[in-house]
Order: structure tokens, then C-alpha cells, then sequence
């Protein structure tokens, strides 16, 4: 499961379709998008995770905690990256499939 997800997130990663900085995020999460999925690394710090969640509930936006910082910068050619926002419904569609979720 966890290795089709980072697929995923490579995929999403060479389409240009992940949105990541801490402004971008904010506004992908008010953003009028129908389908929103940001991606929040599991070794970010609480007060970072708090915020994200905190934003992302008050947006109906599904939020999940998943690979290292260290893995999702590995992705996009960083050393490493807390958090970020998918612009591709089709690879959302397919990330939630394969966590068994809507």
C-alpha cells in the first residue's frame, strides 16, 4: 500500500501537481477546488501538524500523515519537505483508494 502511494506521490511530483510552502498550502486549503488532499509528513513538528489540521478542518480538506520528511523531499528533489497540498483529482482518487477511504 505504501509503496503505490509513493508512486502516487512521484507521479503527482513529476506532473507539477503538488502545491508545497507554507503561503502556497494555505491557499490550496481555501482554494475552490472540489477535490482537496494535503499530504502531512509524520515526523513534522506538532505545532505545524496542529496548524495544518486545524486549517484543513475548517475547510473540509482531508489531511493525512504519512512517510518521513526526509521521503516526501526525496520526491521532489529536496532534502526535505513537511507538507504539501495535491492537485491532481485522479491521483487523489487513487492515494485514498489505496488507504481504503472515500
Amino acid at each position: 500500500m505504501k509503496n503505490k502511494i509513493y508512486s502516487l506521490l512521484g507521479f503527482a511530483a513529476r506532473s507539477n501537481s503538488l502545491v508545497f510552502g507554507k503561503e502556497r498550502i494555505r491557499g490550496y486549503i481555501r482554494s475552490n477546488r472540489e477535490k482537496k488532499l494535503v499530504i502531512i509528513a509524520t515526523n513534522a513538528s506538532e505545532r505545524i501538524k496542529r496548524d495544518i489540521k486545524t486549517r484543513c478542518e475548517s475547510f473540509g480538506v482531508k489531511a493525512i500523515e504519512i512517510f518521513t520528511k526526509e521521503e516526501l523531499g526525496k520526491l521532489i528533489g529536496k532534502e526535505e519537505i513537511t507538507a504539501f497540498g495535491i492537485e491532481n483529482d485522479g491521483i487523489i482518487d487513487g492515494i485514498l483508494k489505496n488507504l481504503g477511504g472515500k
